[in-house]
């Protein structure tokens, strides 16, 4: 038997708030998904570095998930996508070095930890970048990693970093030189 009361439908108490609540959980999800998430701890590290005061911490852990995600697309061997999100990680380092400006100890953190990105990031491109003697090498793969490498002395980093990103910028010009002049020692 049918319910004798009449159904108020739109008009019952809880289906306008409901309604609302729905459409503000679907915009929080379009926003977080724009970004092309690549796990669920990033997207709970996008929530954190949007809601923290101090963004230093999450930025750094951001960019940690981007380095992990660097490393996963090498082990796959996809260098492109690798390249890409060693560039997203390197982002992220800055910007928690710029958002840690008044502490000095978390500068020199997030500035060691942009330069191992960075470095990690021209060697992928070396790599990528270096072909057979046969064939033509990818010039300006190399000239930008040249570049990345040079950034990164010229940075405030540890005499480590420094050696590491000196011996890089050697192999890179020394792949710039041009046919079986790369295989000479350079004087």
């Amino acid at each position: 038997m049918p319910d004798p009361r009449p159904s108020r439908g739109i008009r019952d108490p809880g289906v306008i708030p409901g309604l609302v609540v729905l459409a503000v959980l679907t915009l929080l999800v379009v926003y977080l998904y724009s970004g092309k998430p690549q796990s669920a701890a990033e997207v709970g590290g996008r929530a954190w570095v949007a809601l923290a005061p101090d963004a230093y911490t999450p930025r750094i852990s951001r960019a940690r998930e981007r380095v992990k995600a660097a490393l996963d697309a090498v082990a796959a061997g996809d260098t492109a996508a690798a390249i890409a999100r060693y560039a997203e990680a390197e982002e992220e380092a800055l910007e928690a070095r710029n958002r840690a400006a008044d502490d000095t100890a978390r500068v020199a953190e997030a500035t060691e930890f942009w330069a191992g990105i960075a470095l990690d990031r021209a060697g992928l491109m070396l790599a990528g970048g270096a072909t057979p003697w046969y064939r033509g090498d990818n010039d300006q793969m190399l000239t930008d990693a040249l570049a990345i490498a040079q950034r990164v002395r010229a940075a405030p980093v540890s005499p480590t970093t420094r050696q590491r990103a000196d011996e890089l910028i050697a192999r890179i010009e020394r792949q710039l030189r041009t046919g079986p002049l790369e295989w000479l020692p350079r004087r």
